[in-house]
């Protein structure tokens, strides 16, 4: 019986399965959807190839600075010192460099002005 048991449990189950005492729920309506919606998902790509598009023409160092700032790679934020010791710079090239990519970016802000209001 437990050997019949593993067998099923290793068997793909349909959502649109039918549920309960009635019958009258499919398997899909009780599982949580965590993943981003459909809208979201690609709202998330377009700002991100957007957001490719704008770090591309900046000067690679003025990128780099900003994507070890801000995480934009890893999700880690490092702090001006960080970012200085790993691009063998000082603190204050890096505050320089940030403001520069900030200020292009920000001239160029139409383009991802629409991501800003939603």
């Amino acid at each position: 019986q437990i050997r019949e048991y593993l067998i099923m449990a290793r068997q793909p189950v349909s959502l649109d399965l039918k549920v309960g005492d009635n019958q009258d729920t499919e398997l899909q309506d009780l599982l949580e959807d965590q993943g981003a919606s459909p809208e979201t998902y690609a709202a998330q790509k377009s700002l991100r190839q957007d957001l490719e598009g704008l770090l591309a023409e900046l000067t690679p160092q003025q990128r780099e600075v900003l994507v070890l700032r801000f995480g934009l790679e890893d999700g880690h934020e490092l702090s001006l010192a960080k970012v200085g010791q790993r691009m063998n710079i000082s603190r204050e090239r890096v505050r320089q460099l940030e403001r520069q990519a900030l200020d292009h970016l920000r001239r160029r802000k139409a383009s991802v002005g629409g991501y800003l209001a939603s």
